[in-house]
């Protein structure tokens, strides 16, 4: 997301004073949110950059040679299994199949469309993983896990996918030098939440939920009161995480799972920094055990 659609993304926003927003943006967001060059050419500003290889341009930049530069603590870091330098299990795509990032992903998930888009998951060619895995539908093949769950009920992940990465609190900073930094506590957690707004390209009742570093004065730095509409913006996100599993804890059996409160997003997760917004996730009635 370029500092355009940051400006425009919506009301969360639409109380920062635009001068404040650049300042922000090119002190820290900058850093990951970058030009052409910092995939093909460089590494990104928050590695002080440095050449790829000399100043030859990168076709096909590699997931650990650029993709985890930025996204290291989330999607590239659980999938080649090292967030942010703490070792995880490693998706087994690529552990197992030695598949790249742009296996999945086309080329307009990186360049765009032409469309400004300001949620990532309303991209119409995201990869799903019945795309490949035809099978794995209800109904569409003869493993009784899948076929046990009426169609729409659960993102693949929930059954797929192991910890991952979330974070707290993120506040923006000044250092010595008069600059803008963040900082946020993370720790590995999975947690299934409610699809708070189910529509056809995320069809399900059961999501993975990714807690995101958002407060309420997370701009405290900047001025007061710059997120007004704070509570009315979940910080528990759906989220699609990259390290997918054959064989998980929670599918193991059905009663690892059904019944299994810990694995569900709950009034008890939810902590005094967080949106009222949180509720529409909250999983009130468990699963039972079978």
């Amino acid at each position: 997301m370029g500092l355009e659609a940051l400006t425009r993304e919506g009301a969360i926003y639409s109380h920062i004073p635009d001068d404040h927003i650049l300042e922000v943006f090119q002190g820290d967001c900058y850093g990951c949110h970058a030009t052409c060059g910092q995939c093909h050419i460089s590494l990104p500003n928050n590695l002080n950059g440095g050449l790829l290889d000399g100043h030859m341009i990168v076709k096909t930049p590699s997931a650990e040679g650029s993709c985890y530069n930025c996204h290291g603590a989330r999607s590239a870091g659980e999938y080649i299994g090292n967030v942010n330098g703490i070792p995880t299990m490693a998706d087994t795509h690529w552990k197992n199949a030695k598949m790249e990032c742009v296996d999945c992903h086309s080329l307009s998930n990186f360049h765009g469309t032409g469309t400004l888009e300001t949620e990532k998951f309303q991209l119409a060619e995201l990869p799903k993983c019945v795309d490949c895995h035809l099978s794995a539908a209800p109904g569409q093949g003869d493993i009784p896990a899948h076929n046990a769950h009426p169609e729409n009920t659960l993102q693949c992940q929930v059954c797929h996918s192991v910890a991952y990465n979330n974070c707290w609190d993120c506040h923006f900073t000044l250092n010595d030098q008069g600059k803008y930094g963040t900082k946020s506590t993370a720790k590995l957690a999975f947690k299934i939440g409610l699809n708070p707004e189910p529509d056809e390209l995320h069809p399900w009742k059961y999501v993975l939920v990714r807690h995101v570093p958002t407060a309420e004065n997370t701009l405290g730095h900047l001025g007061e009161n710059l997120l007004p509409n704070f509570d009315n913006i979940p910080n528990w996100k759906m989220t699609a995480a990259h390290n997918i599993q054959r064989r998980t804890p929670q599918n193991t059996s059905c009663n690892k799972c059904h019944g299994n409160a810990r694995l569900f997003l709950t009034e008890k997760d939810l902590t005094a920094t967080d949106p009222a917004a949180n509720m529409d996730l909250v999983v009130k009635d468990i699963p039972a055990k079978l």
